[in-house]
């Protein structure tokens, strides 16, 4: 192989392994946040006025800011949900009132916070996610859950969804392992992790209607 080909090899390699990196792992979006993401713990945001959420798509977050700036940004003491990295960056849900925003930070602005594992009463409580519920109540030594989910919404107008929405549902009782559960009934699996007062959910696909899923970051009503 020439010397000039090798050469260049060398010089793209990094690219081609950041390329490969956000082929596998680049996802870091609201909705696909609990199913696409992993290794989630809780930071504080530090030393910034304003830290952008970066997107996750046309190069991003290779690129930067301004180019991969989203409009949601958090500030200086607030706490977020993250996930993996990539590079210099580490995805992060930043919940709120009206669900939450996704997108990736420069890890260096975030400060790890300790989460303690959660008792078996930390569980109970109505968790919502949008139109989505989760019911969970502490039975015994263990979790019984009542959850419905939909798609588009609870209540989607006719010219969205004329005959209604699509919908999901899970009734089952599960022993918590840790800050972990999964409940499942018949074909349908739902993941959760609780971490302080969010809830990370993610299912397998197999809970409801076509399009249905009971993935979200929870928070109690």
């Amino acid at each position: 192989m020439p010397l000039r080909t090798l050469f260049l090899l060398a010089t793209l390699s990094p690219l081609a392994a950041f390329a490969s990196d956000l082929t596998d792992g680049g996802s870091c979006r609201n909705g696909a946040f609990p199913s696409e993401q992993s290794g989630f713990a809780l930071a504080k945001v530090v030393d910034t006025p304003r830290l952008y959420l970066l997107g996750d798509m046309d190069g991003c977050p290779a690129k930067g800011e301004p180019a991969c700036r989203q409009r949601s940004y958090v500030v200086s003491g607030d706490t977020v949900v993250t996930g993996r990295d990539l590079g210099r960056y580490r995805c992060a849900f930043f919940p709120n009132k009206v669900g939450g925003s996704a997108g990736w930070v420069d890890r260096s602005k975030l400060q790890a916070l300790p989460v303690p594992a959660p008792t078996l009463q930390a569980w109970s409580g109505d968790w919502k996610d949008g139109d989505n519920g989760l019911k969970i109540r502490v039975h015994g030594n263990q979790l019984q859950v009542e959850g419905d989910a939909y798609w588009p919404s609870a209540n989607p107008s006719p010219e969205v969804r004329p005959y209604g929405p699509n919908i999901g549902a899970v009734s089952a009782q599960a022993v918590a392992r840790g800050a972990q559960v999964d409940f499942v009934e018949d074909s349908c699996t739902v993941h959760a992790q609780l971490l302080g007062d969010v809830l990370l959910v993610a299912d397998n696909s197999e809970c409801g209607g076509m399009n249905v899923r009971f993935n979200g970051v929870y928070r109690r009503r």
